[in-house]
């Protein structure tokens, strides 16, 4: 049934809404995000892009949010959904080349840290996070290498995760890992590395731990930035995933 609801709700509503820039503070300077907020949301949804994770979105100011987030932001108009936040980088983290190296660094988790704990205090709500090929990375070394602050998020996402993506100790956290069963950018974000990691972390995860798997879509040009990879054809799909990991969780009430 909540799969039929969220399916209705794309077909039927599209309307614009203007997001508002925040620029959050932290030891190393500001950092930029943009936030579309719904009347009665039950949830924050922190968003950290792939690619090099810098994409000057305050000059963009786009009137919804982009990729898959679209969707879920279609259907936070009609129900009680989500909070939507873009979580952009001052400068590259990195990608020519495949370096992500950037990724890794205490200015990246700090920033991280502070647009979480911002977020955190600004909303009062629970604390979701996605992290999109790349955007992975981020989110790995955030409970990695600040594991006494997982008591600030309700759930994380890893979709379409690098092949580097690791994840140590024991988390105690749901995780939702969601790929597309014909990624064709295997070279940095394979289906079967993201299987692997999935299950390692099931056996070590004191939290629930989800696989979701993408099938239709479109395939597309350069495999790591557009295609199944991204998910190109196939948003309501992946929305429907998240959407559910998300409303699977015991909520405030």
């Amino acid at each position: 049934m909540k799969r039929l609801i969220i399916t209705l709700v794309f077909l039927l509503f599209s309307g614009p809404s203007s997001a508002e820039i925040i620029q959050v503070p932290g030891p190393y300077g500001d950092t930029t995000t943009a936030y579309w907020g719904n009347l009665n949301s039950k949830a924050v949804l922190l968003f950290f892009p792939g690619g090099d994770g810098s994409f000057d979105i305050a000059s963009r100011n786009p009137p919804k949010p982009p990729w898959v987030l679209s969707k879920l932001y279609d259907a936070s108009q009609k129900v009680s959904g989500l909070d939507l936040v873009f979580v952009d980088s001052p400068h590259s983290l990195g990608m020519r080349g495949g370096n992500i190296g950037p990724r890794y660094t205490k200015e990246h988790l700090s920033r991280s840290l502070s647009v979480i704990q911002f977020y955190k205090e600004k909303t009062k709500k629970p604390i979701y996070l996605i992290g999109h090929s790349n955007g992975a990375i981020s989110l790995s070394e955030l409970l990695n290498q600040s594991k006494n602050k997982q008591q600030l998020l309700a759930g994380v996402i890893f979709s379409g995760s690098r092949n580097e993506t690791s994840i140590d100790g024991s988390p105690n956290i749901p995780v939702l890992f969601l790929h597309h069963e014909d990624d064709a950018n295997g070279r940095w974000t394979s289906y079967s590395n993201a299987e692997s990691l999935y299950k390692k972390v099931k056996a070590i995860n004191s939290g629930p731990t989800k696989f979701s798997t993408v099938h239709g879509g479109v395939a597309g040009g350069d495999p790591s930035t557009s295609g199944h990879h991204m998910y190109e054809g196939s948003f309501d799909e992946a929305a429907n995933y998240i959407w559910e990991f998300i409303f699977s969780q015991d909520m405030p009430k």
